[in-house]
């Protein structure tokens, strides 16, 4: 086998397990999440399946939530599902130009039941996530701590 052939395998694994690597930041990781007024929301905690991410609610931060255990307000195949458990962010994607930028997944807010497209940005021990609905800009960023 020549150099250059040799060269090129090792780029094309290099390249793949960096690409692999970026998805897994997130992967087994929980974060804080935050309501408006800045105070503790919920814990979510994301894992990564064949490249795309998605979050779960583990624990239930809000004293608003307390004796909720459902969520009745959603809609559609959320209708009255746990919502400890409940997958409230999926199909997010890390951007191939950036690692620390995911793009392509959709949501769901537990408190209003509406649901919406998503990306985000990891920055550090923060994650900045934005839900919208039709374009970006018109959205609204959530910005969760690292666990």
């Amino acid at each position: 086998m020549s150099t250059f052939a040799k060269s090129l395998i090792l780029s094309a694994g290099l390249a793949f397990a960096f690409s692999a690597s970026a998805a897994d930041q997130l992967n087994n990781t929980q974060w804080t999440t935050y309501n408006d007024k800045g105070q503790p929301d919920s814990v979510l905690k994301f894992t990564e399946s064949n490249g795309k991410i998605s979050a779960k609610i583990v624990k239930l931060l809000d004293p608003r939530a307390q004796g909720r255990t459902v969520c009745d307000v959603c809609r559609g195949k959320f209708k009255d599902k746990s919502l400890i458990g409940a997958t409230v962010l999926w199909d997010l994607k890390a951007d191939p130009n950036n690692p620390n930028k995911y793009v392509g997944g959709s949501g769901i807010e537990p408190e209003t039941g509406m649901t919406f497209s998503g990306k985000g940005e990891l920055k550090g021990d923060t994650l900045e996530l934005r839900g919208y609905k039709g374009i970006s800009l018109l959205g609204k960023t959530r910005v969760l701590k690292r666990r």
